[in-house]
């Protein structure tokens, strides 16, 4: 919460669970009041004397996707080693997963930057469905066959744990 003070400091904040709020508590608050914000910051419609830059050209996405169930841990330590190591260059990421030992549940993620949201999807693998891993990582900088070759890595092998 201090960190989002530092962002922010006359927003409310608000508790979540997987995205759910009370809608009552952020619809229709009209909460932007031009008063406030100028008595904080009287330069805030200033131009700036540097405008930011995006260079999209440098954005690219790259999609994976490999039959088989993946090991839990391995991959646990993949994406924590990624967003560690990559955090700035990975804008969004998201897939659907297979996790060896976790019968017919189907997992998925989806992230920004390093904030990642993990569990099992609204429907189970079918029976007879392809165990299909697939990934989307939308960034800069991104490799698609060390990527592909750290995920295949994570794949669950007989014998090894």
């Amino acid at each position: 919460e201090a960190r989002l003070r530092t962002i922010n400091k006359f927003a409310t904040v608000i508790e979540t669970e997987k995205s759910r709020a009370p809608l009552d508590r952020i619809l229709g608050l009209n909460s932007f009041n031009m008063e406030s914000i100028l008595s904080y910051d009287p330069n805030f419609f200033d131009d700036e004397d540097e405008k930011k830059i995006h260079n999209l050209e440098l954005v690219q996405s790259v999609g994976i996707k490999f039959e088989g169930s993946l090991h839990a841990q391995w991959f646990n330590m993949f994406m924590m080693d990624l967003l560690r190591e990559r955090a700035a260059d990975l804008y969004r990421t998201k897939g659907l997963l297979s996790f060896h030992g976790q019968g017919d549940t189907k997992f998925v993620f989806q992230g920004v930057h390093e904030q990642i949201n993990f569990g099992p999807a609204q429907k189970p693998w079918k029976e007879g469905e392809v165990r299909e891993n697939k990934f989307v990582f939308i960034g800069k900088n991104l490799d698609r066959a060390e990527l592909t070759k750290s995920l295949m890595e994570c794949l669950y092998k007989e014998g090894k744990k």
